[in-house]
């Protein structure tokens, strides 16, 4: 059992980034952890982290040995279940990251969760970018648009509908633009997030209308756009569900209704195995509950 113990501390160093969280997470010592990580070192006759005394990197080696090391831990996990040995409980932390607009949701949302499993324990990372899964310490993700990694194993959540806006103090003194080409004459406030060109599609009536989004004022954050566009500073193009309340008590206004703009694929995302541990498929289950806000 001291392999198995050593290989659950190590996917947890290398999810999180740190022998102390893992000694916090487990209540263990922190020099039980070292000598986890000792001891497969040893076994493999390898280096699985480079350690400097300000930062812990998983190397080459331990990048191999993290998708076999899931894998042992998940047929065990699966055997005990199978047996009945395991706790009825879900139990344990999982990390995930999220835009911030589906994580301010989800956050309104998480006592649906919790209140169901009170020994599972949810931490959220909420930006609109992510990088590599193994390198941000996250046990699962949600992406927006097509899936380009072919390590990533990914589930369909939906499809992302985004809509133009505004605010009606700001239609007031503007006026209401009747079709895409009048946002030329409009302060758009544009979500730059990746890229440099902010072109808006819009499709109806039998003809495509493209913008390019322009104004005094942008961001890479959809909430930082979502804000900005409730005060007024100029229209916004944003998911449906992020605005769908602003929308129905008249905070804001939905323009071209008989418009569309071209929908974005909603994916939850991990790096493997398959049959995942039992806290994060709970995690995954409850995000594809939620995801109806999509439709």
């Amino acid at each position: 059992m001291d392999l198995l113990s050593a290989l659950h501390s190590f996917v947890r160093v290398a999810a999180t980034g740190s022998f102390s969280a893992v000694s916090r997470e487990t209540g263990a010592s922190q020099p039980t952890i070292s000598r986890h990580i000792a001891l497969l070192e040893a076994h493999y006759g390898a280096t699985l982290f480079a350690r400097t005394t300000r930062s812990l990197m998983m190397t080459e080696d331990g990048r191999s040995l993290l998708p076999h090391a899931y894998e042992v831990l998940e047929i065990l996990e699966t055997a005990e279940t199978a047996l009945g040995r395991r706790r009825a409980s879900v139990s344990g932390l999982v990390r995930l990251g999220v835009t911030t607009a589906f994580g301010l949701y989800m956050t309104a949302r998480m006592g649906e969760l919790l209140d169901k499993h009170p020994d599972l324990a949810v931490e959220l990372i909420m930006r609109d970018g992510f990088g590599d899964l193994v390198e941000e310490g996250l046990d699962l993700a949600v992406r927006v648009g097509e899936i380009a990694e072919g390590s990533l194993i990914a589930r369909r959540l939906g499809t992302v509908k985004r809509i133009a806006v505004a605010s009606g103090d700001y239609l007031a003194r503007r006026g209401t633009p009747a079709h895409p080409r009048d946002l030329l004459n409009h302060p758009c406030i544009a979500y730059t997030y990746g890229g440099t060109r902010h072109d808006w599609h819009f499709e109806g009536n039998g003809e495509e209308s493209v913008v390019a989004a322009s104004g005094p004022f942008r961001a890479n954050s959809s909430e930082a756009v979502h804000q900005a566009t409730l005060a007024g500073l100029g229209i916004g193009l944003l998911p449906a569900f992020q605005v769908r309340e602003d929308i129905a008590a008249d905070r804001l206004v939905r323009l071209f209704p008989e418009w569309t703009v071209p929908e974005m694929p909603f994916y939850a995302v991990h790096t493997g195995p398959r049959t995942l541990p039992l806290r994060t498929r709970t995690v995954l289950d409850f995000l594809i509950d939620i995801s109806d806000v999509l439709r």
